[in-house]
């Protein structure tokens, strides 16, 4: 049988599966190292942004990002998701997996065009909100690229749902290095700072480009009633397009309240603390990008024990590995800031960052499986999920920021993380039947 050659894993393959413990290692460290090159583009991109500009141009670009991250996850409205569970339990059924990623990519197109149309006319509403004219720049270069984001999340689901993991990671990693080549033309030609969120729009483009020639093979092997599956994908991903949002809030919610009651400047020193915690995080994302396709075919076949095994083989060395990572992460927090020469304002990063650190070490067992109740088809109850973790975390931050400042705004990002690990395990018992 031949193989495409573009490809990174065996696409369709007549030999016995490697064993499931084998594959799982391999496609996390193959993430891994995109995580790395994620960690990198991510210190360089707000090191770079801070030295060569300043702080509160830092503040301005990170009170822009978190405004692209809310409306993209609206702008592909959960279809992502049901694009990998659709595609992961399809199988080795080409005609089936086909049908699911047309039936996803058409609709996204056209819901990513209205809200990328929102975001545009949001741009100063939401800038008079932060009190940053900034903001509404750093909109305006970053349009184009919420509406490529939102295509490119369907293309990177479906390859995620066919488990080809290698191609996974090196699509990320095409993003992550897109954006940071973008950011070293914006410094060499005198680009301004309100406008560098165009980078993103760079980025997006570049891998649309390339995901999308890949998953076009995939395609041709669609039967002519796709368009009948729309309906489906629609509705589960309006079911889950709330948490989708909530998610991405939740990670932005001390970032946003910060800029609402404190300086541009007190943004930029947080940043540091939020970027280096988000690249911890990433650690959990590799884990359930592994596990999401995994999860979901077991639960499509009723195989709850098996999902529940999944779980807990894995938690305890989730927690061991990330702890020990997070513990590391802390210890050198004030020798990175110092060996890459950042400026002594933004060692007051130390502490919140610290806060933020242990809150994902506490949780990290179960982190990795935050999206089971989307596997399992409970859209709704992930919503609500994601909902409650919400609203503790706004609770948390508009009692302790006023309080203790960045530190306050850190531990109620930690609180709902531990918040949400709670919930999961309730939810999970009571409408899978799986404990965990």
């Amino acid at each position: 049988m031949s193989i495409d050659p573009r490809d990174f894993d065996i696409y369709v393959s007549q030999a016995p599966a490697p064993p499931l413990s084998e594959k799982v290692q391999s496609d996390v460290v193959w993430n891994v190292g995109s995580l790395a090159i994620l960690g990198v583009a991510g210190l360089a991109l707000n090191v770079l942004i801070g030295e060569h500009w300043d702080e509160s141009t830092l503040g301005v670009f990170n009170q822009g990002l978190a405004a692209y991250t809310f409306f993209s996850m609206a702008a592909v409205g959960g279809i992502d998701r049901s694009a990998l569970r659709s595609v992961a339990e399809a199988g080795a059924d080409r005609a089936r997996a086909a049908a699911a990623a047309w039936a996803t990519l058409v609709p996204t197109v056209l819901l990513a065009a209205v809200v990328t149309a929102l975001y545009w006319f949001a741009r100063w509403p939401i800038a008079r909100l932060l009190e940053s004219d900034g903001v509404a720049l750093a909109i305006e270069a970053s349009a184009p690229g919420l509406f490529f984001f939102a295509l490119n999340k369907v293309l990177l689901a479906i390859v995620n749902g066919e488990r080809r993991m290698k191609t996974f990671a090196v699509y990320q990693s095409l993003r992550y290095v897109g954006i940071l080549a973008a950011l070293f033309v914006a410094m060499s030609e005198g680009w301004s700072g309100d406008r560098l969120l165009v980078v993103f729009t760079i980025s997006e483009g570049v891998l649309f480009m390339v995901a999308g020639i890949d998953v076009a093979r995939l395609l041709r092997f669609a039967p002519s009633g796709w368009s009948g599956e729309v309906r489906h994908h629609v509705v589960f991903g309006a079911r889950s397009a709330v948490s989708g949002v909530l998610l991405e809030l939740n990670a932005k919610v001390d970032v946003w309240m910060i800029g609402a009651t404190m300086s541009d400047a007190a943004v930029g020193v947080y940043t540091y603390a939020s970027m280096l915690a988000e690249g911890l995080y990433q650690l959990v994302v590799v884990l359930q990008n592994v596990w999401n396709p995994i999860l979901a075919r077991h639960l499509a076949a009723g195989e709850r024990d098996a999902a529940r095994d999944v779980v807990l083989r894995a938690r305890t060395k989730c927690w061991l590995g990330i702890g020990a990572v997070a513990l590391v992460a802390v210890l050198l927090f004030p020798v990175a800031l110092s060996l890459i020469g950042a400026r002594p304002e933004f060692q007051a990063a130390h502490v919140p960052f610290a806060i933020l650190a242990g809150g994902i070490a506490l949780a990290a067992g179960y982190l990795p499986f935050g999206q089971l109740l989307l596997m399992g088809g409970r859209p709704a109850t992930h919503t609500l999920l994601m909902t409650l973790t919400v609203l503790a975390n706004v609770v948390a931050n508009w009692i302790l920021i006023p309080r203790i400042g960045l530190a306050g705004a850190a531990l109620a990002t930690a609180v709902s993380m531990v918040i949400s690990v709670v919930l999961l395990r309730l939810f999970a018992r009571s409408q899978l039947g799986v404990r965990i």
